[in-house]
């Protein structure tokens, strides 16, 4: 996907710009001055929420935004020490997303664009995730790989050039934070399932459970971690220690990853590879890729935990972004729960 060409705003050091994000679980606002000050982030989970169902429900994740959007934005401005009147632009998540979710933070950004006569940008979920890494680091170098892994989305990028996206590969089917997720809810370690799994992977003493890595040597760069789930879910029926099947999924996990992606860059003659999404804080994962990466000098970014998951910076550097390449949003622009991004932009 290509969709982001144009001219660079010039001194724009004190535009402010807002970031909303409530695509999934987790409402965000985020307060952006100029390029990469973060004024401001504030984040509401609804972890609580869904505890006992096992999962996201969108309706109680929708009815959870709509309680907590104007607060979060408040304490957002609060904390940053700005008027609502004073943001120059209004960014907002579109999709992918859950739809009921989507529309509360979209339709905030745009109320209140409108009612300040100030330009929206609607926000690509995934575009703002990788955008991450260019919020905290400015010395990043084109071409370059980009590999983003959270709960719904396992997909590798190419990028050419600064706002140009080729797809290279995707998941056929679940997603790597869905495997975790499932697995660590019927090993019985709770939720949300990657961070406990990575925590028990490395510090168990158990041998690990062999999982074949899916997919390792397909010619393409997709990834399928139906399989493995499945693996996973036959081992614990056998009764194998808990433990064990934890480490030998993060191992397989991990193993597919890092193949493929290295793969990647190599064949695209990339020396920067960027990581983003909730399973990029994958303390493991992070480790394996800069090990590879620093044998074969290759620059690897990955974000601050704090913004590997959902939050409104991310949202607010990729729409400040996208606007100073001159992009606008108008405000019949519509929320998608897939990979699309017509009608985004003007």
């Amino acid at each position: 996907m290509g969709f982001c060409t144009g001219i660079f705003m010039q001194d724009y050091n004190h535009f402010l710009t807002m970031g909303i994000e409530s695509s999934c679980d987790d409402t965000s606002v985020a307060v952006l001055k100029g390029n990469q000050t973060l004024l401001a982030m504030v984040k509401k989970s609804q972890v609580e929420l869904h505890q006992d169902f096992g999962g996201v429900v969108p309706e109680i994740a929708a009815r959870g935004h709509t309680e907590s959007i104007f607060p979060v934005m408040q304490k957002a401005l609060e904390e940053a020490g700005v008027k609502l009147q004073e943001i120059d632009l209004f960014a907002a998540t579109c999709g992918p997303g859950l739809v009921g979710s989507l529309l509360v933070g979209q339709t905030l950004g745009k109320t209140l664009a409108m009612g300040l006569n100030k330009p929206f940008i609607g926000v690509h979920h995934l575009e703002a995730h990788l955008a991450a890494n260019f919020l905290e680091q400015d010395d990043l170098r084109f071409p370059m790989v980009g590999l983003l892994v959270s709960g719904g989305h396992s997909c590798l990028y190419y990028m050419e050039t600064e706002g140009e996206y080729e797809i290279l590969g995707e998941t056929r089917d679940d997603a790597v934070g869905e495997l975790y997720d499932k697995i660590s809810r019927e090993l019985g370690f709770g939720q949300p399932g990657g961070p406990v799994i990575d925590k028990i992977a490395a510090s168990t003493k158990c041998a690990a459970v062999k999982f074949t890595p899916p997919l390792l040597h397909s010619p393409d760069f997709d990834f399928s971690f139906s399989g493995l789930k499945t693996a996973c879910l036959k081992a614990i029926q056998r009764g194998d220690d808990r433990e064990g099947i934890a480490r030998g999924m993060q191992e397989a996990v991990i193993e597919v990853l890092v193949t493929k992606t290295m793969r990647a860059v190599r064949e695209k003659l990339s020396k920067t590879l960027i990581m983003a999404g909730g399973v990029s804080a994958n303390r493991g994962l992070r480790d394996e890729f800069s090990k590879r990466c620093l044998e074969n000098d290759i620059r690897l970014a990955v974000p601050s935990i704090k913004l590997c998951t959902d939050n409104g910076a991310m949202v607010a550097k990729c729409g400040f972004d996208s606007y100073s390449r001159g992009y606008r949003s108008n405000l019949t622009v519509d929320v998608f729960s897939r990979l699309s991004l017509e009608n985004l932009y003007e």
